[in-house]
């Protein structure tokens, strides 16, 4: 009677922690949504959380595992193997082909992004043998490669089995997994505090377009969910044993519910042998009695990956498709194998590891942990029901009554496909409709200068300076004399130089000009040129410099017609093709590969001379700039060979279109400001400024706007209730 009213009382305490916990989600988001990006501060309360929560993960899969597996007789370790293994390898591939099936709900939306470093990184390569093999234990446990550690813990607990005097060894490991849980536990209090800090800072950054592309993660997660706890498993369940679905149902939904509400598949475990128990005892008669009883199986399965861990791997899907890298269909068994083995441990290890591991920003893991305390729980239904189908399945085959009605199996497994593409197309629609509603104005044509305190004008013709230089006269005495520098500039330069949709001209390089002229005190009057003309207007005098993502042609240089100055910025070479012909060109073995592909360079440029070592066999043709190949109907389906920075801010206009940069040692190219060459001293006096700005900040503050967008929204602060109320 007290063992009764405890569980009782503990129940009640579960249930008030969870409301405590979903209180403080809705307490941080009215923070959140109260100050707005003031409330970015308190994330460090969640780094905390999280931080503690990976503290104990890889020792308690140490001592549990070897815990466990050693504690087994060799009849058990044969039973597990045997038919133990066949079912999860069953169940495990259930949840890879139904976290696959979830990728195709996902729209192919098309939306470019601004320029990212990992376009000019190169993604890291996978060391399976340090991965998997525990070489070396301690550094397995350093480096945090849980499948190495799992592996050893395997063998080590395997090793344990049979030996006479591993019972001492193996309580006392027994006992440090078991204080390894309670110190977890002490963490799990804090829980309501890291929600509110994670929640809180997520609604004072996060824009609304953000938080609704979130909503993809969650309806893929519940929707696998659903399907594979409510269908998949127990169809599978009654076309391999006596128990029909309704029974199956009948028994498994007090279950699922508690799970649901406490947050966590552990706690259920007895009751969970208690209901498949009492299906066998009700329904089966059969004389093995030791293999009846489920009390010995499913601990067994306890400590391995279950349905949940892994459907909740459609969190990486989910990732590598909000960035734009969507997974391709080999990386699928990589992945769901990789994160199988991780997923011996915690989500909150194993996801981060993957998303580093698909060169995908780790930025985005907090949007896992604002949404966690739901989808957790629905994580939980499924892993709940996983162990019950593993423990049934597997006393099924161990009492003779495991029989496969293939008939009904086929059926099953149609109504199975049904209803995953009903789902499916049901939440594709809704993520299309989500997409479609917003914005579409392309961002970047909304940017604005920084520095607004120089005046300039933009001439709509291009001709010679009305001031002629005097014999032995400088470019630079002239400009201080006049008090205006006339600087040549590309109009549809993207995003060095464009007009904006106010009629501005701006971008990176108009900006930098800007603080060019605010050093020497004088106006600027920008004049436009076209690049196959760029040498001529310079030898006219027509500007006195000239900007607009500018690359040092080699041939100009050695014949003495142009100056270069330093590099104010150095630039990546990339592709940017259609986004459908993405995989064509993704690496440089299959560019060489590839025969009488056309493809398009910016005329005069740096990498227009290098088009024949990078592309040999490509026919290339030269254009007077980017903006010629995006505007011309012609060239639709085509490929341009340019910067990574400046082909970013072209897939913004352009959405149809990605970045690609195969190229394995990275080409890459100085962005320059070109002068006359009858003038060093304006050449050198410009060289000197760059590096001064480049140490001063200034490049950096410029590259951040234009280049990466982090400020894109800096003349527009992010809307909350406080700065509401104080300016209504």
């Amino acid at each position: 009677m007290i063992d009764k009213l405890l569980k009782i009382e503990s129940h009640n305490n579960n249930l008030n922690f969870t409301f405590y916990i979903i209180g403080s989600l809705f307490l941080g988001v009215a923070v959140g949504l109260l100050f707005g990006e003031s409330a970015e501060k308190l994330h460090i309360l969640g780094d905390i959380y999280i931080g503690l929560l990976q503290m104990t993960v890889l020792p308690y899969i140490v001592f549990s595992l070897i815990a466990n597996i050693g504690r087994l007789s060799y009849f058990e370790a044969s039973l597990l193997t045997r038919q133990g293994l066949l079912v999860l390898l069953v169940l495990w591939l259930i949840g890879g082909v139904s976290v696959w099936a979830m990728s195709l709900t996902l729209p192919n939306i098309e939306q470019g992004t601004f320029f990212s470093s990992l376009l000019v990184k190169s993604a890291p390569k996978i060391d399976f043998l340090q991965l998997f093999i525990p070489a070396n234990p301690f550094q397995s446990l350093a480096q945090n490669a849980v499948p190495a550690v799992v592996l050893f813990s395997m063998l080590f607990g395997t090793a344990c089995i049979g030996y006479k005097d591993h019972k001492s060894l193996l309580d006392n490991f027994s006992h440090i997994a078991k204080i390894l849980l309670r110190v977890n536990s002490f963490v799990v209090m804090l829980t309501p505090i890291g929600v509110f800090g994670i929640a809180a800072s997520a609604a004072g950054t996060l824009s609304l377009d953000e938080f609704g592309r979130v909503q993809a993660y969650i309806l893929m997660l519940i929707g696998s969910v659903l399907l594979v706890t409510l269908v998949v498993m127990p169809l599978l369940i009654s076309s391999c044993t006596p128990f029909s679905y309704r029974q199956i149902a009948r028994e498994s939904r007090n279950v699922l519910l508690t799970v649901f509400i406490v947050g966590s598949v552990f706690v259920v475990i007895p009751l969970l042998i208690k209901v498949i128990s009492r299906l066998f005892h009700s329904h089966v008669t059969t004389e093995h009695e030791q293999a009846r009883i489920p009390d010995l199986v499913l601990p067994l399965a306890y400590p391995f990956p279950d349905m949940g861990k892994l459907l909740s791997l459609v969190f990486i899907v989910f990732a590598a498709w909000f960035y734009d890298k969507p997974l391709t269909l080999l990386d699928y068994p990589v992945m769901l194998t990789i994160g199988l083995f991780l997923s011996f441990g915690k989500l909150i290890t194993t996801l981060p590891f993957l998303l580093n591991l698909y060169h995908i920003p780790e930025d985005i893991f907090n949007l896992f942990m604002t949404v966690g305390v739901i989808c957790g729980r629905v994580a939980d239904v499924a892993g709940a029901m996983h162990l019950m189908t593993f423990t049934i399945l597997t006393t099924a085959l161990m009492t003779g009554v495991f029989k496969i009605q293939w008939r009904l199996l086929m059926r099953n497994g149609l109504i199975s496909l049904l209803l995953f593409f009903c789902v499916g197309l049901t939440i594709r629609t809704i993520l299309e409709q989500q997409a479609f509603s917003g914005n579409q104005n392309p961002q970047i044509l909304n940017m604005r200068l920084l520095n607004d305190r120089v005046p300039y004008t933009v001439s709509s013709l291009s001709q010679p300076n009305p001031i002629a230089l005097k014999p032995g006269q400088h470019l630079i005495d002239r400009i201080r004399q006049t008090g205006i520098i006339r600087i040549g500039i590309n109009e549809d330069s993207l995003p060095f130089s464009f007009y904006n949709t106010h009629g501005q001209m701006v971008g990176f390089d108009i900006e930098l000009m800007l603080h060019l002229a605010e050093d020497l005190q004088v106006a600027i009057q920008f004049i436009p040129y076209e690049n196959e003309h760029l040498l001529q207007q310079l030898d006219d005098d027509h500007f006195d410099i000239a900007v607009s993502g500018i690359t040092p042609n080699l041939s100009l240089l050695a014949a003495s017609r142009m100056l270069y100055s330093t590099s104010y910025l150095d630039v990546h070479l990339a592709l940017v093709v259609p986004d459908h012909q993405r995989n064509k060109f993704s690496d440089s073995e299959s560019i060489l590969k590839l025969k009488n592909v056309q493809a398009f360079v910016r005329k005069e440029s740096n990498f227009a001379t290098r088009t024949q070592q990078l592309l040999p066999n490509f026919k290339v043709t030269e254009l007077d700039s980017e903006a010629e190949f995006f505007n011309n109907k012609e060239f639709h389906d085509q490929i341009i060979l340019t910067t990574a920075e400046g082909g970013s801010a072209w897939t913004l206009l352009y959405p149809d279109y990605v970045v690609i940069n195969p190229f394995a040692n990275r080409q890459g190219a100085p962005l320059v400001i070109a002068v006359s060459d009858e003038d060093l001293i304006l050449e050198h006096f410009l060289s000197t400024w760059i590096k001064i700005k480049q140490t001063d900040g200034t490049i950096d503050t410029l590259f951040a706007h234009w280049i990466q967008g982090e400020t894109a929204q800096a003349s527009k602060p992010r809307w909350n209730i406080m700065h509401y109320l104080l300016n209504k």
